[in-house]
């Protein structure tokens, strides 16, 4: 009984992480326009003006990066810092 028990919570748990998961990676999804390239293979963020941009690195600072840190979402950490590293290049 205790087995069927743990391997309930176990699938529980499988499930909610996939959730988590794709609930942090939505938080992503506005962002993801600005870092498609046009027709000339500049970024769409390369025609934001500066002090946007500094607006956005610091939302990406103060609210994602902190949110990805907190649970671990690595691939939402890669993810900001290689658009950060676009911003400030650009």
């Amino acid at each position: 009984m205790l087995e069927g028990f743990l391997n309930e919570l176990e699938f529980v748990h499988e499930n909610f992480s996939k959730t988590k998961e794709g609930l942090l990676e939505v938080a992503l999804s506005p962002f993801e326009p600005l870092f498609i390239k046009d027709s000339r293979g500049k970024y769409i963020s390369a025609n934001i003006e500066e002090k946007d941009k500094k607006e956005l690195i610091k939302t990406f600072d103060e609210d994602l990066l902190p949110m990805f840190k907190e649970n671990k979402y690595k691939k939402g950490i890669d993810q900001v810092n290689k658009w950060k590293k676009i911003l400030e290049e650009n």
